[in-house]
């Protein structure tokens, strides 16, 4: 359920656009330093808003060059490491171990067993992040295993998964600041919009393959294809989105309001649009090591 959050690149200015770039590029610094290089394997644009988010709460905020593996011979700008973003690398460490849990339990086959490699690879960063932040590590496992609950059991809701999904991401920023109670509002709406976005652009593949979704469930579809219930997915969809800003403008921010309110008007509703039109692809940046 990673990629889905991103601005929409051509709505920012050249500035914009190079400051979201650091931050990228200085999540992915972060998590190498502190939970090794492998883990970065697994690094995302939904964690890249929330150290934007996060790093823009902070008074302080530099940037430095620095080298990686995909840029070797040229330094990259990248955005000074802070308090927000050793969160977010923690909650990004963490979301990708139980994120390959999950794979691991539901697929079958090489997959199945590149997933529990890839576990022992990265077992240790995963452990020195849960003891960063133990709380936010067990209530992700917590909502996960209620998740899969509600799968076993075919829940032909949209509200009971989407919800329990969206609390991983409301304990990611638990206890930040003194923002918290909004960051939580803000984001456990920005987590309900994943998930049923996800939903969504897995309609048609777990409509053939039987797999569990909430959406062709919910609205019991006969073919495997989100047209016929486009409009309302649209309209629950654009409400999550709205709860989020609403609660985002109680913010403030120090910087990057700018791009933050990119991602959630205009970044997180194209990409809406080009899921239920059929038009999504996740080519451009998915996981892809230390650059964008």
């Amino acid at each position: 359920m990673f990629g889905f959050v991103r601005p929409l690149r051509g709505e920012l200015k050249v500035r914009e656009w190079e400051r979201f770039q650091s931050v990228y590029c200085g999540l992915c610094h972060t998590i190498r330093s502190h939970y090794g290089l492998l883990q970065t394997v697994m690094h995302s644009y939904d964690c890249t808003y929330l150290a934007l988010v996060l790093c823009a709460l902070e008074e302080e905020g530099g940037s430095c060059k620095k080298r990686c593996i995909m840029h070797p011979l040229r330094r990259r700008t990248c955005a000074a490491e802070s308090d927000g973003m050793r969160r977010a690398a923690a909650v990004s460490v963490i979301l990708s171990w139980h994120k390959l849990e999950d794979n691991a339990h539901d697929e079958r086959g090489f997959k199945r067993l590149g997933a529990r490699a890839l576990q022992f690879l990265l077992r240790r960063g995963y452990r020195k992040a849960a003891r960063d932040l133990p709380a936010f590590d067990v209530c992700t496992r917590t909502c996960l295993d209620e998740l899969g609950q509600l799968e076993r059991q075919k829940t032909a809701s949209l509200d009971r998964p989407a919800d329990a999904f969206a609390r991983i991401l409301r304990a990611a920023v638990a206890d930040y600041s003194a923002d918290s109670r909004i960051l939580e509002e803000m984001f456990y709406h920005t987590g309900r919009w994943i998930y049923l976005i996800d939903a969504c652009d897995d309609v048609a593949e777990d409509f053939q393959s039987g797999s569990y979704n909430p959406v062709v469930l919910r609205w019991q579809l006969t073919q495997p294809s989100i047209e016929p219930v486009r409009e309302a997915m649209n309209h629950t969809l654009l409400q999550s989105l709205a709860a989020s800003y609403h609660a985002y403008v109680l913010l403030r921010p120090y910087r990057d309001a700018g791009i933050i309110e990119n991602i959630l008007c205009q970044g997180l509703p194209e990409i809406t649009r080009q899921v239920l039109n059929g038009t999504f692809t996740n080519h451009g940046g998915k996981n892809r090591h230390g650059s964008l």
